[in-house]
């Protein structure tokens, strides 16, 4: 496998892949520049990025030798989910105690994949090299993240809106917003999200409600949302904070957030001439 030493992240990809390690390798550069430059990150001191072509094989290839022996016991309870999960995926971010690795897939393989989920979520790239790109920065920011230990749905939230600082536009629909509004009393998030591509309308809301509220907190205090990434805090401590950020309280939180959201970017959509 060859090998290419990109600032502080290291790429592997297999000799037949040249072209798409040169797309790869120009996304990781541009990407930490933008989460350096939005959320004041910098890159994880042990972090390894792969053209990935199966996911068994990158799981495999990125493990460490400690952790390969659990991995091989426990295969029936991760990989049946993972092998469910690949043909709709284009990036995935596996953290190995303190060592990060993400998987991107080639330009083919992107074309090839199921985009029957992703469409409902993300506005339409032609552009396969900018799409493997956003895929890239997508989970660059999963990895620069992933020693806070996020709720999922910040965690996804805040990757999706470093993809949009990447392509400079949004790239997640505005009529997902409509989302927000189906259900009158919502509850939290769950902690971690368990994605099953069979129920696609919890996977779009999973990943909406995430963006919408991110890109809130964004506008409204962006660098009160930059210091939630300062250090890992307890669930109580991170929603203390975002509702202090949206001028409610904690207990009032979820049951206001999604109405918050709605005002808000309906105003904005108002004000923006078309």
């Amino acid at each position: 496998m060859e090998q290419r030493k990109i600032g502080r992240l290291t790429l592997f990809y297999e000799p037949s892949e040249q072209e798409a390690a040169g797309i790869v390798e120009d996304a990781c550069r541009r990407s930490m520049h933008v989460i350096g430059e939005t959320w004041g990150l910098e890159a994880p001191s042990n972090c390894s990025v792969y053209v990935m072509t199966s996911l068994l094989q990158f799981i495999v290839d990125s493990a460490p030798w400690s952790w390969r022996l659990l991995l091989a016991v426990t295969l029936p309870l991760w990989f049946f989910r993972a092998r469910r999960l690949w043909p709709y995926v284009g990036g995935w971010m596996q953290r190995y105690g303190g060592r990060a690795a993400v998987g991107v897939k080639p330009p083919r393989l992107i074309q090839a994949a199921d985009k029957s989920i992703g469409e409902l979520i993300y506005t339409r790239e032609d552009d396969v090299a900018e799409k493997v790109g956003q895929i890239t920065c997508h989970e660059l920011t999963h990895a620069f993240m992933a020693r806070l230990r996020l709720p999922s749905w910040l965690n996804e939230g805040l990757a999706q809106l470093t993809v949009d600082r990447f392509a400079g536009r949004a790239t997640v629909r505005q009529d997902t917003l409509e989302v927000l509004g189906l259900q009158p009393a919502a509850s939290r998030p769950s902690q971690a999200a368990r994605i099953n591509p069979a129920d696609r309308a919890a996977i779009v809301r999973h990943y909406v409600r995430g963006y919408w509220i991110a890109r809130l907190l964004a506008q409204i205090k962006p660098q009160s949302t930059r210091e939630l990434l300062l250090a890992r805090r307890s669930r109580r401590e991170l929603e203390r904070r975002i509702a202090a950020i949206l001028g409610t309280s904690p207990s009032a939180l979820w049951s206001e957030v999604d109405r918050m959201v709605l005002s808000h970017f309906s105003q904005a959509a108002i004000r923006t001439p078309a």
